[in-house]
């Protein structure tokens, strides 16, 4: 380890650490634009420099690129220091459009928070009389649009494109003050993690087409969470808006948009497009109401009516278990999961149950985040066990299952996707077809129950991902319309039923679940939603 001083507090860091992170060990956060600790060091910005003392001799240096040494002092706020800081500040701010009550990016631009910090000089700061224009609005692919004039070519886009994607799309032409970011001859923003500059952006010069003018961003709460969309399980903030409607809005939407939460062992700062624009399915096409039979098919109901139905048909095959069959999900939670094995495996003595399909689709591989298999939970159902019956894998829903069963009960399965129509026929044989589920879908046969369950915004819940690694996620805000999470409606047929799974509540189950599933008592709890951070930030941005 190295020892040195920064603002005279003794420090120890790991020898080649940079300067600007021994800074941040030492709880001394260096304004920087440039500067990403995923991203190679470039060093153009200059806003972070700090005054150095090494070997007797003192130098105001840039911390980004300076490595730490040992006996080095760094002082962080000297005279020169901060005067070199405002001088940054009047280079950037010559051209710079003053322009922040319509910047979407207001509220959390590092701009904006300098200016305030380190550049406002007594007269202020000066304005050329015929700034340099440059390109403004400009789609450079389907999630970003670039406000030229906003850029401070830091060079993060362009580094995360080459070092990151290795897709290249974007690059610096000119010289001087015409210095312009660009899109390379004949490319396109459309590479798999194109969002991700937004986020890396220090300013309002990269904004999100699907969030722009949406909301302002201290009207969002943030919620800790876990991206849903392939067994890597990338750690996320949601960030959401219950009070206020928009123009552009429909009433219902609550969810604004997802952005990366930094996990070094998942993924880093990093997020892909498929996962960060899948929020729309948190508020798209719910179940509301739960579906009984009625003389023209499905018909709302209510709760009551509902489990009373869904009690008495599960009773009808108490005596013969070896006709029920339950398809599990492996978007399901471990809570939910747990329970459900514990009701319908221990409890009910279901002749089958399964978590998977031979017929599931399965995407492709990426070599930074994306995983083939886009179901976050599927290691965790593995771990508890749940399968019963002597059916080959995913074997559930053939023929020969179906010539076995009388009830089956299905947990969150599009089959439309996976069946063809001659083999989606084949669920009016059944005499009880339960259907528990997040959305609407075209598959349902009127003969079915349909519940419907809460999304994992919606609740509370841990998921395993491909590596084993168990991840809580948080409750944002409440279930749309009168859906239930799992967990609770699963315990209340429990109830109903008689059933006796040894736990009776939440925290029953995530006891029982840290003595069944390796690293859940260790996993880290999530943090209660809040206010997003609309400052300097000690996350980098």
């Amino acid at each position: 380890m190295i020892t040195l001083e920064i603002n005279g507090k003794s420090v120890q860091v790991e020898p080649g650490t940079r300067v600007i992170e021994a800074c941040k060990q030492a709880g001394v956060l260096v304004p920087h634009f440039c500067y990403h600790p995923g991203l190679p060091v470039a060093g153009n910005c200059r806003m972070c420099m700090v005054h150095i003392e090494e070997r007797g001799r003192g130098r105001v240096d840039v911390a980004c690129v300076a490595p730490a040494s040992e006996g080095m002092k760094v002082t962080t706020e000297t005279e020169a220091v901060l005067d070199a800081r405002k001088g940054v500040m009047e280079f950037l701010l010559l051209n710079h459009p003053i322009d922040c009550p319509y910047c979407d990016c207001a509220g959390e631009c590092k701009l904006q928070d300098y200016f305030v910090e380190w550049g406002a000089t007594e007269e202020g700061s000066r304005r050329l009389t015929m700034p340099v224009h440059k390109p403004k609005r400009q789609p450079i692919g389907p999630t970003v649009m670039l406000d030229s004039e906003r850029c401070v070519l830091c060079t993060r886009c362009v580094r995360f494109c080459k070092d990151i994607t290795g897709t290249a799309e974007l690059g610096i032409t000119e010289r001087g003050s015409h210095n312009t970011l660009h899109l390379e001859e004949g490319k396109v923003l459309d590479n798999a993690y194109s969002g991700n500059v937004v986020d890396i952006c220090p300013v309002g010069a990269l904004t999100d087409r699907d969030f722009r003018f949406n909301r302002r961003v201290w009207f969002l709460k943030k919620q800790d969470s876990i991206c849903p969309g392939c067994s890597r399980g990338c750690n996320t903030e949601i960030h959401f808006d219950l009070k206020r409607d928009y123009k552009r809005h429909e009433e219902s939407k609550r969810v604004h948009r997802l952005k990366p939460r930094y996990n070094g062992a998942v993924n880093q700062w990093w997020l892909c497009d498929e996962g960060r624009y899948g929020y729309p399915e948190i508020d798209r096409n719910r179940l509301l109401t739960p579906l009984l039979k009625g003389p023209a098919g499905l018909v709302e109901s209510d709760w009551e009516s509902a489990l009373t139905a869904v009690c008495a048909e599960l009773e009808q095959h108490r005596k013969h278990p070896e006709s029920l069959g339950v398809l599990l999900s492996p978007r399901m939670s471990n809570e939910a999961l747990l329970a459900a094995g514990a009701l319908f495996g221990d409890g009910l003595k279901a002749g089958l149950m399964d978590y998977s399909l031979v017929q599931e689709v399965h995407g492709q591989d990426d070599a930074l985040l994306k995983r083939a298999d886009r179901t976050p939970n599927r290691r965790g159902a593995e771990l508890l066990k749940l399968k019963r019956g002597n059916l080959p894998a995913g074997e559930l829903l053939s023929g020969l299952a179906l010539d076995r069963l009388r009830a089956l009960v299905v947990f969150r399965w599009d089959l439309a996707t996976l069946l063809e129509d001659p083999a989606l026929a084949e669920f009016a044989r059944l005499r009880t077809l339960i259907v528990i589920d997040t959305h609407v879908h075209d598959w349902l046969p009127q003969t079915a129950v349909v519940l419907p369950a809460a999304m994992y915004a919606e609740q509370e819940g841990s998921f395993t991902n491909f590596e084993g690694r168990v991840q809580h996620f948080g409750k944002a805000f409440e279930p749309t319309g009168e859906a239930r999470d799992e967990v609770s409606l699963l315990l209340e047929l429990a109830r109903r039923l008689g059933v006796r799974p040894g736990f009776n509540s939440l925290s029953g189950i995530r006891e029982r679940l840290a003595g069944l599933l390796p690293g859940y008592a260790e996993a880290r709890p999530v943090t209660q939603r809040s206010s997003i951070h609309v400052s300097k930030e000690a996350a980098p941005r």
